[in-house]
């Protein structure tokens, strides 16, 4: 798995491997996001790896959520998928998967 972050202004997606199975993780990002002005509500799902966060773009910026991540060690955007990479990326596995099964049965 690799870093991904998607934006648009009072909510961003970030996917990390750090926060993938990992519960204690998720306990400090808690903390960390907890202890920054304007955030309004956050999903972290340890399963895909994926952290949601809302917040008002008025007291945080998504630079700052960011580097607040970054700072802690819990993700990397100079290795960070942009939107369109992350979409080619899951098609193009998706179309292999989908040929290797249709190779089986016919």
């Amino acid at each position: 798995m690799s870093y991904y972050l998607h934006h648009v202004p009072g909510r961003l997606r970030v996917k990390t491997p750090h926060v993938k199975k990992n519960r204690f993780i998720v306990e400090e990002i808690k903390q960390l996001l907890n202890a920054l002005p304007g955030i309004e509500f956050y999903e972290i799902n340890t399963v895909t790896g994926s952290i949601i966060i809302n917040y008002n773009p008025q007291d945080v910026s998504e630079d700052k959520i960011v580097s607040v991540l970054e700072e802690s060690g819990y993700f990397d955007s100079s290795n960070a998928m942009s939107n369109d990479q992350y979409i080619r990326t899951a098609v193009s596995r998706i179309s292999h998967t989908a040929v290797s099964l249709l190779t089986i049965f016919i």
